[in-house]
């Protein structure tokens, strides 16, 4: 990204093949009637780092707060979560 965007961020821990990361929610995309998740690690700092990951997300249907996150399998459906968050970073530049 060119310029910095500020956002005010939840955090949510991974398990990854290299162990728990902390990382940032950036934001939720719905495309085709499923909802994806776009997150980042968080450094030493605490703050975002470069990285952004995608993943299929799941809300917990009786309304609480334990939602499931999945991989996204599909290259072309991975590829259109992309071109979603990049237009979600346009529509957030374009209103500063």
């Amino acid at each position: 990204m060119g310029k910095e965007l500020e956002l005010d961020v939840d955090i949510v821990t991974l398990l990854t093949d290299e162990g728990e990361v902390d990382c940032g929610i950036i934001t939720v995309l719905k495309l085709d009637e499923k909802e994806y998740i776009a997150v980042s690690p968080l450094d030493e700092e605490g703050e975002l780092s470069e990285e952004v990951w995608f993943y299929q997300f799941e809300r917990d249907a009786s309304g609480g707060d334990e939602h499931d996150i999945a991989f996204i399998e599909d290259e072309d459906e991975y590829e259109q979560v992309v071109d979603k968050f990049d237009e979600w970073l346009d529509t957030l530049e374009f209103e500063e």
